[in-house]
């Protein structure tokens, strides 16, 4: 028996969040990780992210969510204010267009994607 998120969970999290940034069901927090995940992403604006981040979840599909699932069990919940205790979901995997192992970290609430954090994997999560 499977603890918190199940596999089937996992891959259904992966093609969720991908529905809800196509449906333009996207939120960015004002959190401490957002200017911070811009910058390493190379990213001018917020506004391209969405569209970078698809990609990302299209690759982490591609490679297979359980293979790529990086978040504990059960999952964890946020502890910013903002996102009140919301489920997270962490992924890490081998970009290739990034070319380097990258790590995300979403929820979802409503059908709506929260983003949460991406950068380079730090080795913490592999």
């Amino acid at each position: 028996m499977f603890s918190r998120p199940t596999p089937k969970e996992i891959i259904n999290k992966v093609s969720e969040a991908l529905l809800a940034i196509k449906a333009g069901r996207f939120q960015t927090p004002l959190t401490k990780h957002l200017s911070g995940d811009l910058d390493e992403l190379q990213l001018d604006d917020a506004a391209a992210l969405p569209a970078l981040l698809s990609d990302f979840l299209e690759e982490i599909k591609n490679a297979g969510p359980n293979d790529c699932y990086a978040g504990t069990r059960p999952p964890q919940r946020s502890y910013e204010p903002e996102l009140q205790k919301l489920e997270l979901f962490a992924y890490a995997w081998h970009s290739p267009s990034f070319r380097k192992r990258m790590y995300l970290k979403f929820g979802l609430k409503n059908q709506c994607y929260i983003h949460v954090d991406c950068h380079e994997d730090r080795g913490k999560n592999a």
